[in-house]
């Protein structure tokens, strides 16, 4: 694709001026996108990542339609434990269930369903911390408990004192509310609004361009990095998906996966890929990391590749290590990162490769250091009146242009049909 096509694919979204908060005509904010030019691609403007009104449209179509990555399976890997966490701005839970799926899998861990994480009594959150549930869970406030699979198990005093039910009360329609799950590796996705395609589907494009790899082999690293930015989730998501701070911001990381080496690859209208041609794995006194088999068969022995999956998650898969990177909106200017590592094979987790794996994570917690300064200035950069979505490097931003026009194309569409009924 030549840079003068580079932008003009999705031409025929509809960026209008119709207000963002339909129910408050006094607020008076217009839409934070500003038409694109044939020549002057501009982009989301300062009130898609300050105005409150603009996060809950976000919350209402994007992190709700979509599949959203809201956990691992290993956060709940034994029956009984439980893992609360969050969905467009919603307390969830992840309960590992007791039932196993089939008898020829009873070797498996039960099955991981996610319900909203609220009593059906009065509201209160039931689960603030994983923890073991021991067969049930218990609401602290009045003691309603429910079974694994969301059913709604007793209700002391509920018809009076020492009398748990009143004739007429429905208790099946009192059980914990589940939310449509599903599960790509060790990759927890919801789906709210419960009508998007299957998440196979939803991801086919990434699992078809990673084919190659074995990702069975995969284990999972005790020690992630946590952390929150002042700062829009999408101007997370945005550093991400753009390589050519790279020499100014990170020099150690451009030393080993320099700016010139990047290259941008098609993934449908959803996701955006890049990736590096000559990643160097880490080495310490001579030894480096397992890497995945058959690399050279596929052409990919010093080849990374990053994945923005839309809405919120950034996957890497590199000849030696597997990253998730989740990024969750807590309000206009705040978000919450999380970034856990997976390393090929056991021999990748035994004690005498913890040195090289902590090289990787702590070459990504040093450089995720130098990004947090330039998002959150970004973010302070967005309360200028003077921002008008700024432009785009049709030969190195295009993964960041296409990222915002799809929330813009979110955004709108439902705003079109709230205000044509």
């Amino acid at each position: 694709m030549t840079q003068e096509s580079a932008f003009t694919t999705r031409s025929d979204v509809s960026l209008t001026s119709r207000p963002i908060s339909l129910q408050a005509a006094d607020s008076c904010l217009e839409s934070s996108v500003i038409p694109l030019q044939p020549n002057q691609q501009r982009g989301l403007s300062a009130e898609a990542y300050t105005h409150s009104d603009y996060l809950k449209q976000e919350r209402q179509t994007i992190f709700s339609q979509y599949w959203i990555c809201v956990g691992l399976a290993s956060d709940a890997p034994n029956p009984g434990d439980v893992y609360p966490t969050e969905a467009a701005g919603m307390p969830i839970v992840l309960v590992r269930d007791d039932h196993r799926p089939a008898p020829e899998n009873t070797h498996q861990a039960g099955i991981l369903r996610a319900f909203h994480n609220i009593c059906s009594h009065r509201g209160l959150q039931i689960v603030n911390q994983p923890c073991n549930v021991q067969g049930h869970l218990r609401c602290p406030y009045h003691s309603w408990s429910y079974k694994l699979d969301g059913a709604l198990k007793n209700t002391p005093h509920f018809g009076g004192y020492y009398r748990n039910t009143y004739d007429g009360f429905d208790r099946a329609s009192k059980g914990l509310i589940p939310i449509r799950c599903e599960q790509w590796l060790d990759l927890v996705f919801v789906n709210l609004s419960g009508d998007a395609p299957p998440l196979e589907t939803y991801l086919q494009p990434m699992i078809e361009r990673w084919s190659g790899y074995d990702l069975s082999l995969l284990r999972r690293e005790p020690r992630e990095i946590t952390l929150h930015c002042n700062a829009n989730w999408k101007l997370v998501v945005e550093n991400l998906s753009a390589s050519d701070p790279l020499s100014w911001v990170h020099p150690a990381l451009n030393s080993c996966s320099r700016m010139e080496d990047h290259f941008e690859f098609e993934l449908g209208d959803t996701h955006v890929g890049q990736g590096s041609l000559l990643y160097k794995s880490g080495v310490l006194k001579g030894k480096t990391l397992p890497t995945f088999p058959h690399l050279e068969a596929i052409g990919k022995q010093t080849v990374a590749e990053y994945i923005t999956v839309f809405p919120n998650i950034r996957l890497g898969v590199h000849p030696d290590y597997f990253l998730v990177f989740t990024v969750n909106p807590l309000s206009t200017d705040k978000s919450a990162e999380r970034m856990v590592f997976y390393f090929v094979g056991d021999q990748a987790l035994a004690p005498e490769n913890e040195a090289l794996r902590h090289l990787t994570i702590d070459l990504w917690k040093v450089t995720n250091d130098e990004d947090i300064d330039m998002i959150e200035r970004l973010q302070v950069g967005r309360k200028s009146p003077k921002f008008d979505g700024g432009c785009f490097s049709p030969a190195l931003e295009k993964p960041v242009y296409r990222f915002q026009q799809k929330v813009a194309q979110a955004v709108n569409s439902s705003l079109s049909i709230r205000s044509n009924p």
